[in-house]
């Protein structure tokens, strides 16, 4: 049996990534890996390439997708090509997507995996359940994880139950399908170090919302994400295996590696509680021996040691951003971003919605990071349920105060309620949002003034491409941070080069000439 993954990760209704176009997620490259250790064949390609040539599907028994909410019009066109060229053999569709069992029907898959995918997918391939031929709807009524139509009706089994830390460890993403992304070489390419998040706190939603809007029950985590519904609690994965994957890919030539998971700060808190579960989002602090094992072994790698790979992390909750834990980061990733969620500068609808951080903890958590040689880029949300006008007032005030005290960007992002989530009901509800939003346009404004901050000062970048418009090569800053655009002649596509920062192109884009190849 050959098996084809399609990575529809945030491709949206247009089935091509307009945003964050170098982002590889490790979710595809681990069901991967599952069906590598089964000696199942796999390949994965991403919507893109799947788009651009159908045919690629021919030689395939058994399609995977991996897609999000928004990604829903993307996957049912992915699958209408592949019912057009294979008839009834098999649809699976995995990721944040399959929270909504619903979506199968409105797709046209025939199984959604729901939650942590490795033993489902285990148990549908290895013992046979799924094979070239058929889906046995029988023997599939035992499987938990899934949801599929049968006799006419929606059947959505339980969750599974979340994998102990050493079960999860047993499963190794795949590296070697890596080569399915064009640009694997010059992105950004995920590997999990923290699954699911220590957040459990049980959001105050009664004070934002009407009782019809409630969740029937509670939900622990913020009101907003869907993490722990999904994932559960939080686990860290060996230092050994992080680090075998990413001596893994970077032989494979990935250049950026970035250390995945909702709080990278838990990483090695839950072995400081096991057996019991890491369920409090503030004791005990950070593992920092825990941290700095893994940071100096991946140090440790000849082209991550010699500035030819850059090893980041990717979100911190503030409330764990210890001075300690900052000098950790900035001893072993300085110069590189990390993400903090500030959300609101209403303290009241922090409290509300769950989260576990002060507005405080969050400026001293920005400020710390800063002054140990970490880029702080700050996640801001608008139209959140609750907001007023004082709210949006409180925020923008809380945006500049965070630009001031060292925050290179931020990202503000319209709420979207998301299923299984705390909000899940608010779906159903119309929510309005000002379409120039005041948090959207200070961040718009913010980021603009970031920008100029960085003309003259020279960063390194891997050259991706001419950019179509521009007439100027396209490159990524190693290190992470807006797309430059490079004026230099016998430039080449896998170049790193040495760059001065000229100009501010636009809140996206700044320009540069090469003052340095390597």
């Amino acid at each position: 049996m050959e098996v084809l993954i399609v990575d529809a990760l945030a491709r949206g209704s247009y089935g091509r990534r307009i945003v964050t176009v170098d982002a590889i997620g490790a979710g595809p490259r681990t069901v991967a890996g599952v069906l590598e250790k089964l000696g199942i064949g796999v390949e994965l390609v991403t919507a893109e390439t799947l788009f651009d040539n159908p045919r690629i599907m021919d030689q395939y028994d058994v399609l995977m997708i991996s897609a999000m909410s928004i990604d829903e019009k993307t996957v049912a066109k992915i699958v209408r090509i592949w019912r057009r060229r294979h008839g009834k053999k098999a649809v699976i569709v995995g990721g944040p997507i399959a929270s909504d069992p619903d979506f199968v029907v409105r797709v046209g898959a025939d199984i959604g995996v729901h939650g942590e995918a490795e033993p489902v997918i285990e148990k549908l391939v290895g013992e046979g359940i799924v094979d070239e031929r058929k889906v046995d709807y029988e023997r599939l009524n035992s499987v938990c994880g899934t949801a599929f139509m049968q006799n006419g009706r929606l059947v959505m089994n339980r969750r599974c139950s979340i994998m102990p830390r050493r079960v999860w460890e047993r499963y190794r993403p795949s590296t070697r399908v890596i080569h399915g992304y064009p640009l694997y070489w010059a992105a950004r390419v995920y590997v999990e170090v923290v699954r699911g998040c220590s957040n459990y706190m049980i959001p105050d939603l009664a004070s934002i919302l009407p009782e019809e809007l409630l969740p029937g029950k509670p939900v622990p985590g913020c009101a907003y994400c869907s993490v722990v519904p999904l994932w559960g609690y939080a686990r860290s994965r060996s230092i050994d295996h992080v680090y075998q994957e990413v001596k893994e890919l970077i032989e494979q030539g990935v250049r950026r590696i970035v250390l995945s998971g909702p709080d990278f700060l838990d990483y090695g808190r839950d072995w400081l509680v096991e057996p019991k579960p890491l369920v409090d989002p503030r004791r005990p602090g950070p593992n920092i021996e825990a941290i700095r094992k893994l940071l100096k072994r991946l140090a440790s790698i000849p082209e991550v040691s010699a500035g030819e790979a850059v090893v980041m992390v990717e979100n911190v909750k503030p409330s764990l951003v210890t001075e300690e834990a900052a000098e950790i980061l900035g001893r072993y990733l300085r110069g590189t971003p990390v993400h903090i969620g500030a959300e609101t500068g209403d303290a009241r609808l922090l409290e509300a919605l769950g989260r576990p951080v002060t507005i405080r903890e969050t400026i001293e958590a920005v400020k710390r990071l800063k002054r140990h040689g970490i880029r702080p880029y700050v996640y801001i949300m608008y139209c959140l349920p609750g907001e007023t006008p004082r709210t949006i007032e409180k925020t923008v005030n809380l945006m500049e105060t965070l630009y001031r005290v060292g925050a290179e960007k931020i990202t503000a992002y319209r709420f979207m309620p998301l299923p299984l989530s705390a909000l899940e009901k608010l779906m159903r509800a119309k929510i309005p949002c000002m379409q120039d939003h005041p948090v959207k346009l200070k961040a718009i404004e913010i980021n603009k003034r970031a920008k100029k901050r960085m003309i003259g000062k020279i960063i390194r970048v891997i050259i991706v491409g001419k950019h179509p418009k521009l007439s100027k090569w396209i490159g990524y800053p190693i290190k992470h941070g807006p797309v430059v655009a490079v004026d230099g002649s016998g430039l080449h596509e896998r170049e790193i080069v040495d760059v001065r920062i000229t100009d501010v192109k636009s809140d996206r884009i700044v320009e540069g000439v090469v003052v340095r190849t390597r």
